[in-house]
């Protein structure tokens, strides 16, 4: 395929945020309103609430989205925290991942 431009329908960005120092990286409820958070300040609109599940090592939170999805695993005993972010072209995926940083940074 020469000759062709491609135009990007989807963004996504996923980033690894280590050292963090933060109860809600063990807080369910905190992670949860941290997605919605994020998803609204981008314009993303969610298909539901946010689902969670608990393992041994940590809190994995996802929101499918009209046109795409946030999802958090955390690992609170070793302050790391990986985001994925979705969405249809033009929403900034970046912003999102920005706002996750900040609130987590600051708890």
């Amino acid at each position: 395929m020469t000759g062709h431009a491609v135009t990007a329908r989807f963004n996504q960005q996923v980033v690894e945020l280590t050292s963090l120092v933060s109860v809600r990286l063990a807080d369910p409820d905190a992670l949860s309103a941290v997605v919605v958070a994020a998803a609204s300040a981008v314009g993303m609109s969610a298909h539901g609430p946010p689902q969670v599940r608990a393992g041994p090592a940590g809190i994995a939170v996802g929101m499918l989205c009209r046109d795409g999805h946030i999802v958090l695993h955390t690992a609170p005993d070793e302050g790391i925290c990986f985001i994925d972010v979705a969405a249809r072209a033009p929403i900034r995926v970046g912003k999102a991942i920005e706002i996750i940083a900040r609130r987590l940074l600051a708890g």
